[in-house]
């Protein structure tokens, strides 16, 4: 059985694929739709992902997982860093960031997946929650990328748009997820949703907007919501009105008790729910 992990993303092996060296070859996680081919038999998927009514898009026979398609280490890495005493100055001011209590709205996608209509979304999300800031991470040399986002949000009418929307380089994978947490909300990109982004952000106890659309690609972080428990039910809407209320909500009630419990669900999730279950997952695949 061979793994096919890239599909048409960079540093595809696909001519591999195509001389059918394994009898049983399978697409997995790296490409989030079909390839489209016959050397590739089977795609591991789950019913959120990719509803049942969807299979005559896709030319592999989907293996559907009974939580989400995802597998992740994240119980296994993360619950083994221990901060040192020089890492605890995990603060909002050392990373360029707004003092409390004002809101933190996040998304730690490439700028690639934010269109038109989510930035807009994003902008109504601001003008509603007073001192509230966007939170993106700055990627390689994304200056123009930068300059062209707040442009457009002045343009919407976010009028301080370069204090409002605030950009950060990445820090280390040992403290991104400590990092991330200083974030009230994850709000998600739906045309392309965030994967191993939308995940982190579970692991950090930030509850994510989400709503699927009909790609694959725009279906997964709902995949993840639903697998990490109650928060799915809570902030997985069904468009994109109702996105925009719900992080509204969550914003004003942000230092309040309901974004508190929100926080709390998904702590005690990161060691009960499926989605970062490894061992649940290995299981699933095994009877799938």
């Amino acid at each position: 059985m061979l793994f096919n992990i890239q599909g048409y993303t960079q540093g595809e092996r696909n001519e591999i694929f195509a001389l059918q060296p394994a009898p049983v070859q399978v697409l997995y996680k790296g490409f989030v739709g079909t390839l489209g081919a016959s050397y590739v038999q089977y795609m591991v998927s789950d019913r959120i992902v990719s509803p049942p009514e969807y299979v005559g898009h896709y030319t592999e026979k989907l293996v559907f997982m009974p939580h989400t398609y995802v597998v992740n280490d994240y119980r296994e890495w993360y619950s083994e860093i221990v901060l040192r005493e020089d890492d605890k100055a995990i603060t909002r001011a050392n990373y360029q960031l707004p003092s409390e209590p004002r809101v933190i709205y996040c998304n730690f996608n490439q700028q690639y997946k934010i269109d038109g209509p989510t930035l807009r979304a994003w902008v109504q999300i601001l003008l509603a929650v007073p001192g509230s800031v966007l939170w993106l991470i700055r990627f390689g040399t994304s200056d123009a990328a930068e300059s062209a986002l707040r442009e457009q949000a002045a343009k919407m009418g976010l009028e301080d748009a370069v204090n409002r929307i605030v950009f950060t380089d990445p820090v280390s994978r040992r403290l991104h997820l400590h990092v991330k947490a200083l974030a009230h909300v994850f709000l998600d990109t739906p045309q392309y949703n965030g994967h191993g982004t939308a995940t982190d952000a579970l692991w950090a106890k930030l509850p994510l907007v989400t709503f699927p659309v009909r790609k694959m690609a725009s279906r997964a972080a709902a995949s993840f919501a639903v697998a990490s428990g109650g928060e799915g039910r809570v902030t997985l809407v069904r468009n994109l009105r109702d996105y925009v209320q719900v992080a509204i909500r969550l914003g004003v009630e942000a230092n309040g008790e309901r974004l508190a419990t929100l926080r709390d669900e998904l702590e005690r999730s990161r060691f009960s729910s499926p989605m970062f279950d490894t061992k649940r997952w290995v299981r699933g695949f095994q009877k799938a």
